[in-house]
């Protein structure tokens, strides 16, 4: 097979995978490709596969399943948009009927006061539960908006798109890693969410962190350089001071600074103008018993 035929059939892939994209992230395609790539596991004794051999051929069998999934929406409700709007619109419709459906079931076991109330709570949660598709999309494209929202306003168009680009890659592999750890793993919600951090926590070693992640870092490392020079202002080894009033400006260096009182002060300059320092030889020894140390009262 030529480069050419390599890049032909790579881009039909990718053409594929974005078709069923949508549906497979945010809606129930991954639930089909889960139940297949399971089914065929369970299943390879019949056809001659080992584990592995099987999980190989769970995968290629599940992708197929989640494009016929895919193909059933479009025919039935125009593709996933239409069909995520339409079970968003029925959302509402769906809880009241569940929830007039677990009242009217209380009525006729004889069920009052809060055990009528939890039959009508089932009832409510069982017409939201057949819209989880929907409330899953919810769940993981709203915490991405915040994110998002910052990128275009501190980068602009370039940037947040960008960045809606990197979000779109890692949550595509923790959906897809999530679908096959729910086959390996069949306990309820369980595989997937860890398949699905594990496959979003791989993805962000390639994308590298996010818009809002940086910006957090980039604050914080600002906060602790105002933290550190804010604490070489306070240091009372940095700032000689007289009665606690500072004289100078804080030491930017933070290295101590010698510090006299008034008292030393003039005691220092009676020395100076009036005591021995005056003439460097009156503490002389030989100068004092030659008399070298007149000479200067004799001029």
């Amino acid at each position: 097979m030529g480069i050419g035929s390599i890049a032909s059939a790579g881009l039909r892939y990718i053409r594929r995978g974005a078709k069923i994209a949508p549906d497979f992230i945010l809606g129930t395609g991954n639930e089909a490709f889960t139940q297949t790539m399971r089914n065929t596991i369970k299943n390879r004794a019949a056809s001659g596969q080992s584990y592995w051999q099987a999980v190989g051929s769970g995968i290629k069998n599940g992708a197929k399943a989640a494009e016929k999934h895919n193909g059933i929406l479009k025919a039935r409700d125009g593709g996933f948009w239409q069909s995520t709007w339409k079970s968003l619109k029925s959302a509402p419709k769906k809880v009241a009927q569940g929830w007039r459906v677990g009242g009217k079931l209380a009525d006729r076991a004889g069920k009052t006061g809060f055990s009528k109330f939890w039959s009508q709570f089932k009832g409510a949660m069982s017409g939201l539960g057949k819209r989880m598709p929907l409330i899953f999309t919810l769940m993981v494209i709203l915490p991405e908006i915040p994110n998002l929202f910052s990128a275009f306003k501190d980068k602009g168009l370039i940037g947040g798109l960008a960045e809606t680009g990197k979000t779109a890659l890692r949550i595509g592999a923790g959906t897809i890693t999530g679908a096959i750890a729910q086959a390996l793993i069949p306990i309820p919600f369980v595989g997937f969410m860890v398949g699905y951090m594990a496959g979003d926590w791989l993805m962000s070693k390639f994308t590298g962190k996010t818009h809002s992640e940086k910006k957090a870092e980039a604050e914080e490392a600002q906060k602790q350089q105002q933290a550190m020079m804010q604490g070489y202002g306070i240091n009372p080894f940095g700032t000689p001071s007289y009665n606690g009033i500072n004289t100078q400006p804080a030491n930017p260096f933070n290295i101590p600074q010698p510090t006299i009182t008034p008292q030393e002060l003039m005691a220092m300059q009676q020395m100076l103008y009036g005591g021995g320092m005056t003439n460097p030889m009156d503490q002389d020894f030989m100068a004092m018993t030659s008399g070298l140390n007149r000479l200067n009262y004799q001029c």
